[in-house]
């Protein structure tokens, strides 16, 4: 895996083959196609051990859970600035629709869904007080980390993280108190 992440930030998904991989790493291609069935594979449980784990035990308090949910995600988001979001970048440009669906499913969605649980959780309780349905309010908000570190090549501090929730759970002066879709 060490030698699949350093050949995909090297070289890009288009220019890796096992056969480079394989000579490279000194694992057999047996080895390597025992665990993983394509490269595809190989390089999303690659990009997913770079990750880690990435889920939560659900406490009694969704404002706190939705508060760990986000630091955790932009955490991760931050932790890939010289690992794996350049290579996630360059797989999501990619014809290979089986590459593009695999990481979807194994690296977006759960985390995605993480984070509109936790939204969804803190809407029911009330205390959301945005008219922006919990699915796009939870892309927005991992699309904004995304951007700052990959654009603006600023990581999202946890201050202005902190900013941005208390924005959503504080309703603006004068309204009243529009709550999240579903």
């Amino acid at each position: 895996m060490t030698t699949t992440l350093q050949l995909l930030a090297d070289k890009g998904y288009a220019n890796v083959r096992i056969d480079e991989i394989v000579k490279l790493s000194g694992v057999a291609k047996t080895t390597i196609y025992r665990r993983w069935p394509s490269l595809p594979h190989l390089v999303v449980e690659t990009i997913a051990s770079t990750i880690g784990e990435r889920t939560m035990i659900q406490s009694d308090d969704p404002v706190s859970d939705l508060r760990l949910a986000c630091a955790m995600l932009v955490g991760s988001v931050n932790a890939g600035r010289d690992s794996w979001l350049a290579v996630a970048m360059d797989l999501h440009r990619q014809q290979d629709e089986t590459l593009r669906a695999y990481y979807r499913n194994r690296i977006v969605e759960p985390a995605r869904q993480l984070l509109v649980t936790a939204l969804q959780r803190v809407s029911a309780a009330g205390e959301l007080h945005c008219a922006v349905p919990c699915p796009d309010l939870a892309d927005l908000l991992i699309g904004g980390a995304i951007y700052r570190l990959a654009m603006l090549h600023e990581p999202i501090t946890q201050e202005q993280l902190d900013t941005i929730i208390d924005g959503l759970l504080t309703p603006e002066p004068g309204a009243s108190g529009l709550t999240s879709q579903n």
